[in-house]
């Protein structure tokens, strides 16, 4: 039978606040103790938190040593860290300075919304914004945030554990295990990806709006709801993939919560839906702009991950028994299975032995627990969509057992889900799960280890179950434990080369530098496009580079104009779309294109001058050139214009004229374009006002027989209409 709590002063004064009697001296003195005792709680639950903050702390150390020595100067490695460091710096210097054009970043020049091209990071630029308070070094900005989301990361999940009713050891294995389990290590460059810590706090919070502690005032409950809508966005602004991975974590939960409470023939009050409406809604106000200012990059760059790169970097089902080469246990245990086809880490999905022998037992043990339940059936969810559209035995694609699973339903129905290319990184939601189910089954444990008799514990049996908890704890701890990591240089403030601090003096300057790359291009690495990308932090430039995932055709065009070396023809393109200068790495060229490049840009051309050097490093003044200037002033603003494709190899010379004449409506079959739009319907029949054709081009295929050439250069010549 249901007890309710005595009814004592304080509880009939809740009940019936109208009715309450003015305190007596008596009433008074009485709470003094009880006030006295919530401020030394309120002490120790401080102190505790301190305590904890400062053993994952120490962990986080030991388990990305040594990066946590050289927090100002070196990052884990090129590539991701840098572009992180980049988008961190970025997001920052605009929210203090100019937060209207947070997206319109100073790369990819000469397109718009640039920093929506790829993660935005913003949710952890936010969290770290006060530590500009003390430095603006990107790096050790960069550095913080990424060492900062272990220790986050596992004190929410600590929070959770005890949320389960699991006791201070069990809620630190569990934050240990999420934290630091092998498949999350080997993340160690994806910063996006470290940062989960608002999965954990999204639970708790749905669990308290729907479950409050009967003690938990209205007020409260309302403070859970903004909570939750600020954890839900701080999660959707942290990383793209944790956005979509929302709709799973809280759709997930609210559904399977009114399956239980139906079969208790009961139904949440109106005040819970009203308290989770309003999360919603404040999240998805946050969020709605960036959500928004994706879909049109996606829209107009025609963004989508192919089916066939995600099942490449799909799991399969040894990749839950495999780890990383970098991890000091398992790396080399599981090194066998990484032999099979293929391997990257991306797939890999080992949250440990100890973890999935404890998480084995929570669930046994715990199956009748609403959370318990949840944290099952979302690890089950996660571990299915990580497979990918296809279900393979290991990475040999000769080991394909199944070829419809649910992710490839996904991938087609639902809007945004062909954005992401990498299913196994449901991997965070399983190892949540894994690690909520293991607390629950190391209590469970504990509590039989602490039983002497039957129905009577005695010291013995407490020392034995310590002992237990020390030995499972470290276990965990060793199977999460790496070799040193071998962090690289990153020069910073004085120490960045001085090209970059050379562009900074130069207010009007916009920049291009060679070799121009692609990221992920299989011909040259990309790991200059985020050098390049960085280092505009300091110059603070418009810069033609840049390294994203989103890459416009012009940008593109680009490359294959400039991969072998400068021509008189790319050269004019720069000329065309307003570049005025130019830094070659020479260093980073290859002996024969280093060669033609000063060839090309010292051998007495008008399109380049010398300005500087610093080493390798040379920049070139692009001097304008007048006839695009009399292009423009030539031809009305509201004159239509036929653009032919021709036979250019990258057209990247018509979309630099499509530039030029940016505001007249432009018909075209041309694809490369620099930051216009252009009307792809051509009407043969109509009559444009001007044409466009390289000089081998017939102007009578096109309607404009006998017409004049109105202006023309080495590559195109421009019909007009005869007046009538």
């Amino acid at each position: 039978m249901l007890q309710l709590p005595a009814m004592n002063g304080r509880n009939a004064a809740l009940a019936h606040p109208a009715t309450e009697p003015a305190p007596t001296p008596a009433a008074v003195g009485t709470a003094a103790p009880l006030v006295a005792a919530t401020t030394r709680a309120g002490r120790r639950a401080i102190l505790r938190l301190v305590g904890l903050a400062v053993a994952y702390a120490l962990l986080t150390i030991l388990f990305t040593w040594p990066i946590a020595t050289s927090l100002g100067n070196q990052i884990p490695a090129y590539g991701d860290p840098v572009d992180s460091a980049w988008r961190l710096g970025w997001g920052q210097h605009q929210l203090l300075t100019d937060p209207r054009h947070l997206f319109d970043a100073n790369v990819f020049y000469p397109y718009a919304r640039t920093y929506l091209f790829d993660e935005l990071l913003l949710g952890i630029a936010l969290i770290t914004l006060p530590l500009r308070l003390f430095t603006d070094n990107p790096v050790a900005i960069y550095n913080l945030a990424m060492l900062s989301s272990f220790v986050l990361s596992a004190l929410a999940m600590y929070a959770l554990a005890r949320r389960l009713r699991c006791p201070p050891v069990a809620a630190f294995a569990a934050g240990l295990v999420y934290a630091f389990a092998p498949l999350h290590m080997a993340h160690l460059t994806h910063l996006g990806l470290l940062s989960g810590q608002y999965f954990p706090l999204a639970i708790l919070l749905l669990d308290r709006i729907f479950d409050p502690d009967l003690d938990t005032s209205s007020r409260a409950r309302w403070r859970d709801a903004v909570g939750l809508a600020i954890v839900l966005a701080l999660q959707a602004l942290s990383a793209q993939y944790y956005a979509f991975y929302l709709l799973f974590v809280v759709g997930g939960f609210v559904g399977l919560r009114l399956v239980q409470e139906g079969v208790r023939r009961r139904f949440p009050p109106p005040a819970v839906w009203a308290r989770l409406l309003t999360a919603g809604a404040l999240a998805t106000i946050v969020v709605a702009p960036f959500f928004f200012g994706y879909r049109t990059v996606q829209g107009d760059y025609t963004v989508e991950r192919s089916i066939a790169q995600n099942a490449y970097y799909s799991a399969n089902l040894a990749s839950f028994f495999t780890a990383d080469g970098q991890n000091w246990l398992w790396g080399m245990l599981s090194a066998p299975l990484r032999e099979f086809g293929r391997y990257t880490f991306e797939r890999n999905m080992f949250p440990g032995l100890i973890a999935l022998i404890l998480a084995a037992v929570g669930t046994i043990v715990g199956r009748r627990r609403p959370l318990a339940q949840y944290f099952f059936l979302l690890g089950l969810g996660a571990a299915i969509l990580s497979l990918g559209p296809n279900l393979y035995v290991t990475a040999d694609n000769k080991s394909i057992l199944f070829t419809r699973m649910p992710y490839g339903f996904l991938y087609f129905h639902l809007p945004g889900f062909d954005s992401m290319r990498v299913p196994a990184r449901f991997g965070i939601l399983f190892g949540l799960s894994v690690a909520g189910l293991a607390a629950i089954g190391l209590t469970w444990i504990l509590g039989k280890a602490t039983v002497w008799r039957p129905t009577r514990p005695c010291a013995a049996g407490r020392a034995r179950a310590a002992a237990l908890a020390v030995t499972l704890i470290g276990g965990i701890g060793v199977e999460s434990l790496n070799r040193p990591y071998e962090p690289v240089p990153l020069a910073t403030r004085e120490q960045a080369p001085p090209v970059y601090r050379w562009l900074a003096t130069q207010p009007d300057a916009v920049v291009m530098e060679l070799p121009f790359v692609i990221p992920d291009h299989p011909d040259q690495t990309g790991m200059l496009g985020d050098l390049y990308q960085f280092y505009a932090l300091y110059h603070g430039r418009p810069v033609v580079n840049g390294s994203a995932n989103v890459l416009p055709k012009g940008y593109k065009a680009l490359y294959y104009e400039f991969r072998d070396g400068p021509t008189t023809r790319a050269l004019s393109i720069l000329q065309g779309l307003g570049v005025t200068h130019l830094v070659v790495h020479y260093d980073e060229l290859s002996g024969e294109v280093a060669a033609r490049t000063r060839e090309t840009l010292e051998g007495g051309t008008t399109q380049a001058r010398g300005e500087i050097a610093f080493g390798g490093d040379a920049v070139y003044r692009i001097p304008p050139t007048e006839r695009f200037a009399q292009l423009r002033s030539l031809i009305s603003r509201d004159a239509s214009i036929y653009l032919s494709r021709g036979e250019d190899p990258t057209g990247a010379y018509g979309g630099m004229l499509g530039r030029v004449l940016l505001d007249n409506p432009i018909y075209t079959r041309v694809r490369v374009e620099f930051g216009r739009d252009y009307i792809s319907d051509l009407d043969p029949a109509a009559r444009y006002d001007y044409a466009i054709l390289y000089h081998y081009e017939n102007p009578a295929d096109v309607g404009f027989a006998g017409m004049p050439i109105v202006w023309e250069d080495d590559v195109v010549r421009i019909y007009g209409r005869k007046a009538t």
